[in-house]
């Protein structure tokens, strides 16, 4: 798509972007409805948070959230055509809720994303299929959890799209105990990375990471 065609489509007001990932949301979850987070500031009117939107589905007995903010959302003649929307993807994360929080959405996993947002924004170094990272500590800082690490891999529902910005992978994060985080360090290939998520992926079909 070239610039002329951009502009002849689309209207300056519409968040181009944005409706792709909805669209692709509604071709997985049909009429599922999600409920919907935003900053109180958005990226475009200033705010300090990368990602302006998530997306929290209640899927089979976990949550299933999904960013918007890490490719290009809005109106951008700058960016038709491309190859990649932006850094190219956008997070994915499955997790269990947790009887503590009374029924409450996991805000940390937003959280979560918005510092690993922060983080390719400022280093200019984004993620990709097939890379781990560890945390430092637990993923939730205000829980015992043995979970101190993520792995990436393209997220099988929702795969990648091509948006008239360019392609956008959904990379779904995964979380990785300790003992899978030392492989990982001892062992940092991609064919050892493989593996332990094909071990993962044998009993956890979804990936979804249980606290």
């Amino acid at each position: 798509m070239n610039i002329e065609e951009y502009k002849e489509q689309y209207k300056k007001d519409q968040a181009v972007g944005a409706l792709s990932i909805e669209k692709r949301l509604k071709q997985v979850y049909g009429n599922l409805e999600p409920r919907f987070y935003s900053p109180q500031v958005m990226s475009f009117q200033g705010g300090e948070e990368p990602i302006d939107g998530v997306a929290v589905f209640d899927v089979n007995g976990y949550h299933h959230l999904v960013s918007y903010g890490m490719s290009h959302l809005y109106y951008s003649e700058e960016s038709a055509g491309a190859e990649f929307s932006k850094w190219g993807f956008e997070f994915s994360f499955r997790v269990k809720p947790v009887k503590e929080d009374e029924g409450e959405d996991p805000f940390w996993v937003i959280q979560l994303m918005n510092n690993l947002g922060r983080f390719v924004n400022e280093t200019k170094v984004w993620f990709e299929e097939y890379q781990f990272l560890p945390l430092g500590g637990p993923i939730r800082a205000d829980s015992d959890t043995d979970i101190v690490g993520i792995a990436f891999v393209k997220d099988d529902d929702l795969d990648e799209i091509d948006t008239p910005h360019g392609k956008v992978i959904f990379l779904q994060m995964i979380g990785l105990n300790s003992k899978q985080l030392k492989r990982l360090e001892d062992n940092s290939t991609k064919e050892e990375i493989m593996t332990v998520l094909n071990e993962i992926k044998s009993v956890n079909p979804k990936f979804v990471t249980e606290l």
